[in-house]
Formats: structure tokens, C-alpha cells, sequence
């Protein structure tokens, strides 16, 4: 995998996370996207497709496509206004909740490597 290829797919996974959360956001009026059930109904099996994806093309490493979809969200958070003063338990919640974008990316890089055969 080239450079470029990784810069493409981290900045794909992050706006993936950014666009998700405030989409969410944006619908629902909520002061935080997980506060709704939208984002667990339809936000986080968005995101898992989008890991599955970007870990099938993407196979090296797979774990980072969901840090960078974990840090997207974020990012909508901080811009959104969340304080930093939580920002351990934050850490926290949101690697938990990434889990299955962690899983799902890992499931495409499998597939991919399955196919080419290594």
C-alpha cells in the first residue's frame, strides 16, 4: 500500500465519523448524537459498512480506519461545544462504542486477503 493510499482512506474514515455525527445531529437536534436512537440504529451500522469497505480496500492495519472514524466523531463533538473536562470518559465511551467499526473493518481486511490469496 502506497502513502497516498493510507492519507485516502484515514481521511475517508474521518469524515465518514464528522459527517455521521453531525448528519445525526442535524436531525435529531440532540446536543450530542448518541443521545438519539438514530445513531445506534442507523449511524453505527452506516459507519460499520463504511469500515467493512475501507477494510476490504484497504487491508494493512485495519484497526486505524475505525480510530479514524472514532476521531471524526469526536471532532463533531468538540466542534458542537462538548466540554473537554470529560474528556477521559469520552476516551472511554468512545472506544467502546467503536467497537463494531473495529470489527467490521477487521471482517473487510480478512476478506481481502482471503481473496488475493496471502
Amino acid at each position: 500500500m502506497k502513502k497516498d493510499d493510507s492519507l485516502f482512506a484515514a481521511s475517508a474514515s474521518f469524515l465518514c465519523g464528522l459527517i455521521v455525527y453531525i448528519s445525526i445531529l442535524a436531525a435529531t437536534g440532540r446536543i450530542e448524537a448518541w443521545d438519539d436512537g438514530s445513531y445506534y440504529l442507523v449511524g453505527i451500522p452506516f459507519m460499520c459498512f463504511v469500515a467493512f469497505v475501507i477494510g476490504y480496500r484497504f487491508p494493512v492495519m485495519p484497526w486505524r480506519w475505525a480510530l479514524w472514524m472514532a476521531a471524526g466523531q469526536a471532532v463533531g463533538a468538540l466542534l458542537n461545544g462538548s466540554s473537554l473536562s470529560l474528556l477521559p470518559f469520552a476516551i472511554i465511551f468512545m472506544t467502546i462504542i467503536s467497537i463494531p467499526q473495529f470489527i467490521a473493518a477487521r471482517f473487510g481486511s480478512r476478506f481481502a486477503i482471503g481473496k488475493t490469496g496471502d
